[in-house]
């Protein structure tokens, strides 16, 4: 584990590092697990955003949007989003099998991860921020409220995507599967019955008996994925 502060003025040099900003009990977990996985080298920065470090100069200039995770590709440059960095990732290693071999398996790989980003994320982020989408402080409560409901709506969702299968796919891991384990996490974390939910609580379990798994889960130490 790396300080944040010793690797940003290295990002110019070109070190050839794989190099992951992440927070625990962030959605930077997919991606920690992602790499994990494929079981190359790959230098894990913590970036607590309960410490604002990604709201410092240093992790600004790697990631101007100030957010996790931020993955620093080989040559240098800087990859965003879950969606983008767990494709670089199956992609780029492809012996982990984190990617199915068909385009248009690939494809709809990426569509499930998508709609993580942009229907139970958003959710979650309406909870905890409900300033980033009204001002009427008066109203936020209503926010929050309505927040946790449709999170729940789209865990009961994932259940449904589940079903009979092995995992969120079908019968093959992917990268979308640690993506699915984050919003398990932060639905305990929400009080919601996760455990009623009873495809996606054999999803989490199965996670669990995962090595990589259980590796980036000790690293980050977070009891909420626990």
């Amino acid at each position: 584990m790396t300080d944040l502060s010793a690797v940003s003025g290295r990002i110019a040099n070109r070190t050839g590092e794989l190099i992951l900003f992440y927070s625990p009990g962030s959605c930077s977990l997919a991606s920690h697990i992602a790499l994990e996985e494929t079981g190359k080298p790959f230098r894990p920065v913590k970036t607590l955003l309960s410490e604002n470090q990604h709201l410092t100069p240093e992790y600004l200039a790697i990631n101007p949007r100030a957010k996790v995770p931020a993955l620093i590709a080989p040559d240098g440059r800087v990859i965003t989003e879950n969606t983008a960095i767990l494709t670089f990732i199956a992609l780029t290693s492809p012996d982990a099998g984190l990617f199915p071999a068909d385009i248009l398996d690939q494809t709809l790989c990426i569509s499930q991860m998508a709609w993580f980003s942009n229907t139970p994320h958003i959710f979650q982020r309406a909870k905890f921020r409900p300033y980033r989408f009204v001002d009427r402080k008066e109203i936020h409560d209503d926010i929050r409220s309505k927040a946790v409901s449709s999170y729940w709506e789209s865990m009961q969702e994932i259940d449904g995507l589940i079903a009979d299968k092995q995992w969120i796919m079908g019968d093959r891991y992917t990268v979308v599967d640690p993506y699915a384990l984050v919003f398990y996490g932060w639905g305990r974390s929400n009080g919601l019955p996760m455990e009623t939910l009873e495809n996606f609580t054999r999803h989490h379990n199965q996670m669990r008996e995962r090595a990589a798994v259980r590796a980036v889960l000790e690293r980050e130490d977070n009891p909420h994925f626990k």
